[in-house]
């Protein structure tokens, strides 16, 4: 098997000697026990299929990955071990999604490099989400962008659109290294490279001027990454899988406003905003008739004990209303039979801002909730199924 010592040279061999004792946290490592990438690579994601296995990855590689390993351990080891804490509550449902696909486990790892697992992550770019999809590409996988949600930062969707992107591109490729410098360059820029170079492999490409760095880098960072969150307490890092998070589903009206829920079930807006970072503010979409929300396990059947005796003025749905010439904030409250401070306030409207003829505005309305969808989707002694 070969070994970093056998493969890096005069001072990357006295730097791997220095990291691994560092990581390891034992002052008394031996340096004839001489770290190897090949054994953290073994029955990993690139010799799953016999395709890439580690014998066959070309010294550039692995030099880039020994540096990426020595910067996530080093200068960048806090930020790592953020990124580790922040999938912690995602990682057990991408794994069994990805199962549900057929795709390798390992991949549940690459949201660590493309956003920390950081669901509200954007690029200069405007990709977002986890996985870090682009509107376009999210669009085609049946991910939502509108007024009102993204779909693209719910950690469900996003991994299941992002799973059967995965697919598609190795389908497309036959290698997972192709299909990775794909997901991060786009599969027309991959397949230009290809064919203006006659290669048929990422090793061979992966050191062309043709594509951008962060492409050529994409491979070994992963790599780095992957094999640290394999081998977490190796490099000095703490790492857990926690069973999936259980959820309970609750069907609400469209234009509900999401405060009333957690007021009335006794959670705070941040973790209802946690469970359900696709919604963009305070109120459910109005695009549909209902919408349904996450909660944790059991706080549904709080919410329902406790709906009955939600307070007339609190049983409000927002309706988009379009301005009309002559209109005021006074005109309109006084036809839907609300108040000029609620039309403001859903509106964050001061109080010398005026509504322009033509404009959008929404209107809380008060309504029997008697003709409106409030219900969990899952019985309280079943288990949740996450709409995708």
């Amino acid at each position: 098997m070969k070994t970093v010592k056998s493969l890096l040279t005069g001072s990357m061999v006295l730097l791997w000697t220095v990291l691994i004792i560092t990581a390891a946290g034992n002052k008394e490592a031996r340096a004839e026990d001489p770290f190897s990438i090949s054994a953290y690579l073994n029955d990993s994601i690139f010799n799953i299929d016999n395709i890439a296995s580690s014998e066959d990855m070309p010294q550039y590689i692995l030099e880039k990955t020994a540096l990426y390993l020595q910067s996530f351990t080093t200068s960048r080891r806090e930020l790592f071990q953020k990124w580790l804490d922040q999938s912690i509550p995602h990682m057990a449902i991408i794994k069994n999604i990805l199962r549900e696909e057929g795709l390798p486990e390992d991949l549940a790892f690459l949201p660590l490099i493309e956003s920390g697992f950081n669901v509200n992550a954007r690029s200069h770019a405007k990709a977002t989400g986890m996985w870090q999809f682009m509107a376009s590409t999210g669009a085609h996988y049946g991910l939502e962008v509108n007024g009102w949600i993204d779909e693209r930062r719910d950690p469900v969707k996003s991994t299941r659109a992002a799973a059967r992107h995965l697919k598609d591109l190795y389908e497309t490729f036959g290698s997972w290294p192709l299909a990775l410098a794909s997901y991060n360059a786009g599969s027309g820029k991959i397949k230009r490279v290809l064919d203006g170079s006659s290669s048929s492999t990422f090793w061979e490409i992966g050191q062309s001027r043709a594509l951008a760095a962060e492409t050529r880098n994409y491979i070994p960072k992963f790599m780095a990454a992957m094999i640290i969150a394999r081998n977490p307490e190796t490099f000095g890092f703490t790492f857990m899988e926690v069973p999936t998070f259980q959820y309970d589903l609750l069907e609400v009206p469209a234009g509900m406003d999401v405060r009333t829920i957690t007021e009335r079930s006794g959670i705070s807006p941040e973790l209802i905003r946690s469970l359900n970072p696709e919604l963009k503010g305070d109120i459910t979409p109005l695009n549909e008739s209902s919408y349904i929300l996450r909660l944790p396990r059991g706080i549904g059947t709080v919410f329902l004990d406790n709906f009955d005796g939600l307070l007339p003025d609190k049983r409000v749905v927002h309706n988009k209303y379009k301005v009309k010439k002559g209109d005021s904030v006074y005109k309109i409250a006084k036809k839907f039979k609300t108040t000029v401070s609620a039309i403001r306030e859903a509106n964050k409207l001061k109080k010398k801002s005026r509504i322009v003829s033509g404009k959008i505005i929404l209107v809380p309305v008060k309504v029997s909730y008697s003709d409106k969808v409030v219900r969990l989707v899952t019985p309280p002694d079943a288990p949740p199924k996450i709409p995708l």
